[in-house]
């Protein structure tokens, strides 16, 4: 059996009458939604791979950043 994956805006009229369209049939065995990308997830992958760095006062941070 073949399987598809279809993205539909369900945000317009055509999109939810074409979801409900496809749902009547029994063709939609599953509902996903893309997973997005957390701020905190991205900071602790971050924080796992070193990419961290420390300054001791804002002046510092600067030079680091600055050059």
């Amino acid at each position: 059996m073949a399987c598809y994956a279809v993205h539909i805006n369900e945000r317009t009229r055509a999109g939810q009458s074409l979801f409900q369209y496809l749902n009547s049939l029994g063709v939609i065995t599953e509902r996903l939604k893309p997973r997005r990308r957390k701020a905190i997830d991205a900071a602790l992958e971050d924080v796992r791979k070193g990419r961290v760095y420390k300054a001791e006062s804002v002046d510092d941070m600067f030079r680091q950043i600055l050059g």
